[in-house]
């Protein structure tokens, strides 16, 4: 059946409506408190661990078979040719726009990384539906994203992607025009505990100590306020990857030892400022103990994340053989969940005695009593349980979009923001189809594959993967009011789902119409 171009536009928009109610309910769960931080932490690991390894599995064994792998190579070529455009396009951008310092990394992995997940999973289960293509489309489709999303995994996680984000916060988050210092800003973090400065709480001390009229000279008792002044000096010295929670608590714990005097009845009178700074060193270590336990008793479901907090632990350890540290994260990302069910499912799918055991094909082999093959109810219970990935995974992503905050940023970013969301959503996408079309030419893609023809177009013109936001928190100081990585990425990220109505519309229209002939 032919589609008007009237009847392509409608195609095309249907998805999109469906995307973006589910984006709009996340993010009014959001708001609602519904869908805070730590419920979604929880949720993102089960759709991680759980929903996403079902589908995978339920999909690639379907799909492919020993005569198909040639597909799968071809995936992977062409996830290649996109990530080494976008490292191309980040080099231009840095080039040619004021990228700020302490967002260097974050811009390239923004235009590196695409969400090859939610959107193009979401438009296959809805674009297959109708002619011109048919059930089984979907089952290739969501197989052919699950490669592309495991070749952007590794790119991200094994081949220092995670580095380059973290080297962001190893900067100085200062614009060109500001004049301060990063050691004046660690100082005012480590003094968020307190919301009276050092200088004002020296002033107070002085006023409080002229109106008691104590005997002791000046010279005669310890400056409590100028001992506090120093030591959070001190703090604001020691580089920040070398801050640790422990190495403050001990610095805090140090300064109320020495401002605490041996013996009562040579006590002085203390000042108001000085109790303020006693009260605020006390809770300061509660608040560190109290984290402590909470951590130890719930560890948030660290167990099942990915493994961001092993990558740089693995790159330390083995900083003298750097191919070892990359050998070691990349055998770490085999046996996660969803890498590890896309091996395995690739595996069955090829052995063909071994893949009649979950699916009908030409094989010869008894059927279960019901007449199904023996397993059927393993596929069965992974297509059941992975069709809550989609509509969760795009709750989560409105949810994360509601939780964004943009703060300052530096002169000139709008350059960088515009040069990033046209490269990401309008060159690429035309790179897309020239490199499809010509591996279709050269017969990589068989006349009659028009799924995996638009699953190629569809990975590129999506925009900036979601993990970099959960990468973006997870380096972030927990302390920090005002993160300007994360303004950078919010703001970026919001532009470009903006323009992504209008894009993905008329990409989905070109493609279906001119391209595909339908």
């Amino acid at each position: 059946m032919s589609l008007t171009i009237g009847g392509a536009i409608f195609v095309a928009v249907k998805p999109i409506v469906k995307i973006f109610f589910s984006i709009c309910f996340g993010i009014l769960f959001s708001k609602k408190g519904v869908l805070d931080q730590h419920t979604c932490r929880k949720v993102s690991t089960i759709i991680v661990n759980y929903f996403l390894p079902c589908i995978v599995f339920s999909k690639v064994v379907v799909a492919f078979d020993a005569g198909t792998m040639k597909i799968a190579g071809t995936c992977i070529l062409t996830c290649v040719v996109y990530m080494v455009t976008g490292a191309v396009f980040a080099m231009a951008v840095k080039c040619f726009t004021p990228v700020p310092k302490y967002w260097r990394g974050g811009s390239d992995m923004a235009l590196v990384f695409s969400n090859t997940g939610d959107i193009p999973m979401a438009y296959v289960m809805t674009i297959t539906a109708a002619a011109p293509f048919t059930p089984a489309d979907e089952d290739r489709g969501i197989a052919y994203i699950a490669i592309c999303m495991s070749m952007y995994v590794m790119g991200m996680f094994a081949f220092g992607g995670v580095q380059t984000i973290e080297k962001d916060f190893k900067v100085p988050t200062l614009d060109i025009d500001e004049k301060t210092t990063d050691a004046h800003s660690k100082r005012q973090r480590w003094l968020q505990f307190g919301r009276r400065k050092p200088q004002d709480a020296m002033e107070l001390s002085s006023n409080d100590s002229a109106k008691s009229g104590n005997n002791f000279a000046p010279t005669s008792r310890p400056n409590y306020q100028q001992m506090a002044h120093e030591e959070l000096n001190r703090l604001a010295r020691v580089p920040s990857n070398a801050l640790t929670e422990a190495s403050v608590v001990a610095s805090l714990a140090r300064l109320q030892r020495e401002t605490t005097p041996a013996s009562n009845s040579l006590r002085p009178t203390e000042s108001s400022g000085v109790r303020s700074i006693r009260r605020r060193l006390s809770r300061a270590q509660n608040d560190a103990s109290t984290a402590v336990i909470d951590e130890e008793s719930d560890d948030d479901g660290l167990a099942l994340d990915p493994v961001v907090s092993a990558i740089t632990t693995d790159l330390q350890a083995h900083r003298h053989n750097i191919f070892v540290a990359r050998g070691i994260i990349f055998l770490k990302n085999l046996y996660q969940p969803p890498t590890a069910s896309l091996i395995v499912s690739i595996v069955i799918a090829v052995i063909t005695p071994v893949k009649r055991l979950f699916v009908q094909t030409d094989f010869q082999m008894r059927n279960a009593p019901d007449g199904r093959p023996p397993l059927d109810f393993v596929m069965d219970f992974a297509t059941f349980i992975g069709q809550a990935t989609v509509p969760c995974g795009l709750l989560m992503l409105g949810a994360m979009i509601g939780r964004l905050k943009i703060g300052s940023l530096s002169k000139g970013f709008w350059k960088t923001l515009v040069a990033s969301t046209l490269l990401k959503l309008v060159v690429l996408p035309i790179i897309a189809i020239a490199w499809t079309t010509g591996l279709r030419r050269v017969g990589f893609i068989p006349d009659d594959n028009n799924i995996l023809y638009f699953v190629f177009i569809m990975t590129a013109a999506v925009p900036t993967s979601t993990s970099q936001v959960y990468l973006t928190n997870f380096f972030s100081s927990e302390e920090a009011e005002d993160v300007k990585q994360m303004n950078c990425l919010a703001i970026s990220l919001i532009c470009q789902y903006v323009c992504l109505v209008f894009s993905l519309a008329i990409l989905v229209t070109y493609t279906l119409k001119i391209i595909i002939h339908v």
